[in-house]
């Protein structure tokens, strides 16, 4: 049979349909059990939570066969029971057609009951037997179960054609692993579907990591937009799908120092202007402080000049065209601290592994970086043992503020700790002292 969702029908929430035997079946402990009966009995449940219940051949209204009557029973549901008590061809596959739509299920099965693999650790079946006691267990469970897939709001999966052309499936997924080199990721949509993504499958607009598991962008629980790719039974996830490197075009077409047309596509007043560059395309960014000096709105179109075109890094730096000078060789008033400031900063990540702690310094959107050598014995063998977390506080002293190497127009913060701060203990808002140290999370003044 062909698989088809009506145009435009839309799911009942109200309905809970049964894919399970039909009539008397030899069940694991050897006797007889009578399905129909069991029905009967799970039907009340559901009609106590004010839902109604179908099984396929309880469909008056149909005149379909019986394949015919599962599939639009499935179709319709808002939630589906499944029963896997005996061994049955048509459950199983009824039970693909309801995993392949997504859809909200509640799997039940008489105790000793051979689970499918495909199921083992996705849908916790609930057991039963014949036993009165156990059974009234088994409809108060189900009872709780139904109600819980009610508050699921996870969106269902629609059938897509596959062509016997491309093996591509466009997806979100999520980050499940990373690891330096690649993550893997699963589909949102359809948890069956998973897949693994490396390096040199991001995107050519994108910047390549160094290190993916300390991207935020490929940490775990993070989603990627992108591709699922079967090629010769391997199925990969990739951001390139139907992407032609742009890049030894973009290095051709770009020459550094001169003049190009730009125009901008957005404005955030803390990073600066995003621009598509003229005519070749290809994305970069115009730094705040010029993006103030020169008011620049979405839309306009600007002249810039190429700082550099960098295809390993895959970047454009741009600067406008007649941008002030001074903003290139110090840094914005106002958006850095002074050397020699001195804050209570808050930790924002620790990098142990490389040798340093980013903080937050109030009133500064620019992290500043703690480096192992500017921290007293005390401190690095804190961080060492993971004593010092996101949320931390450190009391720190501005070292210097000095141009960044990685990005134009942006200066990077050395810090180092505030030690005399250690010598006088700060005062609680109870007013006694608490001590010298880093602060932990939830630990410090009035928490």
């Amino acid at each position: 049979m062909k698989l088809e969702r009506e145009p435009g029908r839309p799911v009942d929430p109200n309905l809970v349909f049964f894919l399970m035997p039909y009539g008397r079946k030899a069940v694991p402990d050897g006797r007889t059990l009578d399905f129909d009966s069991v029905y009967r009995e799970l039907e009340s449940v559901v009609r106590s939570l004010g839902l109604s219940a179908q099984r396929a051949d309880t469909n008056d209204e149909t005149t379909l066969g019986p394949l015919e009557a599962a599939w639009d029973g499935v179709d319709r549901a808002g939630i589906v029971v499944v029963d896997l008590s005996v061994p049955s061809t048509s459950v199983a596959m009824e039970l693909g057609w309801a995993m392949c739509l997504h859809k909200r299920m509640v799997v039940t099965m008489y105790e000793g009951a051979a689970v499918p693999t495909n199921v083992v650790g996705r849908l916790r079946p609930i057991t039963y037997t014949q036993e009165f006691e156990q059974f009234g267990r088994f409809k108060n469970e189900l009872r709780e179960r139904i109600q819980a897939e009610l508050q699921r709001t996870a969106p269902e999966r629609d059938l897509v054609p596959r062509t016997a052309t491309w093996g591509a499936y466009e997806a979100t997924a999520q980050v499940e692993l990373a690891f330096p080199d690649r993550v893997f990721v699963r589909n949102i949509q359809d948890p069956l579907q998973a897949a693994e993504m490396r390096r040199e499958e991001v995107s050519y607009w994108d910047m390549v990591p160094e290190d993916m598991s300390a991207s935020k962008h490929y940490r775990q629980g993070s989603t990627v937009n992108g591709f699922f790719v079967v090629d010769q039974g391997r199925v990969v996830f990739t951001q390139r799908y139907r992407q032609e490197n742009p890049w030894p075009r973009l290095v051709a077409a770009y020459r550094l120092r001169q003049v190009y047309s730009a125009r901008v596509t957005n404005v955030s007043p803390a990073a600066g202007a995003f621009i598509e560059l003229l005519p070749e395309g290809g994305k970069s960014f115009i730094p705040a402080y010029q993006v103030r000096a020169a008011g620049i709105a979405k839309d306009d179109e600007v002249q810039v000049r190429i700082l550099r075109v960098d295809p390993v890094q895959r970047r454009i730096d741009v600067a406008l065209a007649d941008a002030p000078k001074a903003g290139l060789v110090a840094p914005p008033v106002g958006e850095y601290p002074t050397v020699g400031e001195r804050f209570a900063g808050t930790v924002h990540d620790v990098q142990a592994n490389k040798g340093y702690v980013r903080v937050r310094l109030d009133g500064y959107r620019r992290p500043g970086l703690l480096h192992r050598s500017n921290m007293s014995d005390a401190l690095w063998q804190a961080v060492r043992a993971g004593r010092v977390t996101a949320g931390s506080t450190i009391d720190v002293v501005v070292l210097r503020v000095t141009a960044s190497r990685n990005r134009v127009a942006q200066w990077d913060i050395a810090l180092e700790e505030d030690r005399s701060a250690q010598a006088a203990p700060r005062q609680t808002a109870a007013g006694a002292d608490d001590g010298a140290g880093p602060t932990a999370p939830g630990q410090g003044p009035g928490a």
